[in-house]
């Protein structure tokens, strides 16, 4: 039900924190880090195309790669998103 997993995320949030900080601090770089700032603006569901990505965020290709390989974005035709939503946040 929607109300339970309303009420998990906060307990997730609280009991991820490592998980999230080894995601910030170890698995992407400074770019790669703007970049998941930027997409978590555009709210939820938002895809962000590839071009606006590229114009916004110079020499960014090898970071949209490791987001890629770390599974924290996929990317359809249309542009890039937050494969999982909790990451959003």
């Amino acid at each position: 039900m929607l109300v339970d997993v309303e009420v998990a995320i906060p307990k997730a949030l609280e009991n991820s924190s490592f998980f999230f900080a080894d995601i910030q601090n170890n698995q992407i770089d400074d770019n790669g880090r703007n970049i998941l700032k930027f997409m978590a603006t555009q709210g939820e569901g938002g895809v962000i195309s590839q071009q606006t990505i590229l114009q916004r965020f110079l020499n960014c290709e090898s970071s949209l790669l490791l987001l890629l390989q770390r599974e924290l974005i996929e990317e359809n035709n249309q542009g890039y998103f937050f494969q999982i939503e909790l990451i959003r946040y």
